[in-house]
């Protein structure tokens, strides 16, 4: 049972830095943030499920998080991702309210509609970097906390008399 509890609560840990480093990676990716409505970020989250002795972790967020992150093909420039625009152009009402947001004239919505039909959205990737950032500093801690366990002990070694081996 106390296994149990540890594991739930280790997975649980992870979703809380996962979810926190993606909206970070969603808020400050450049050339351009994912932040304009907020809707996005704050869509975010995770759930952990629990099936005997398996264990997932699940990400969720709004729909378009798919596209966001692998991007889309255009007609005319592609990218290396599952989704593609072919004869269907995106919905007009989701960039007027992007337009809206960005107090851009809502005129524009039409040329932007018909730009990222032909040219796609280029992909952020930012689950994966978000996994990789978390990697990163997860090993940083980790050689970090070896050394000064490693200082700790041959600290009290030499208070106490034993040699360091």
């Amino acid at each position: 049972m106390a296994k149990k509890l540890v594991k739930r609560q280790a997975m649980e840990e992870f979703g809380k830095l996962w979810v926190k480093t993606l909206k970070q990676q969603l808020a400050t990716n450049q050339p351009f943030p994912k932040r304009a409505t907020g809707n996005l970020i704050n869509s975010v989250n995770y759930r952990v499920n629990e099936k005997g002795d398996d264990w997932t972790l699940v990400l969720y967020s709004e729909d378009y998080m798919k596209f966001v992150d692998k991007g889309v093909s255009g007609t005319q420039r592609k990218y290396n991702t599952p989704y593609s625009y072919r004869t269907k152009k995106p919905p007009i009402s989701v960039i007027k309210q992007w337009t809206r947001t960005k107090g851009i004239p809502e005129e524009a919505a039409f040329p932007i509609q018909n730009k990222i039909f032909r040219f796609g959205l280029k992909p952020t990737n930012v689950i994966n970097k978000s996994i990789r950032e978390i990697e990163y500093r997860s090993r940083w801690i980790n050689r970090f906390e070896e050394s000064v366990t490693t200082e700790i002990l041959n600290m009290v070694k030499e208070s106490f008399g034993y040699k360091n081996t």
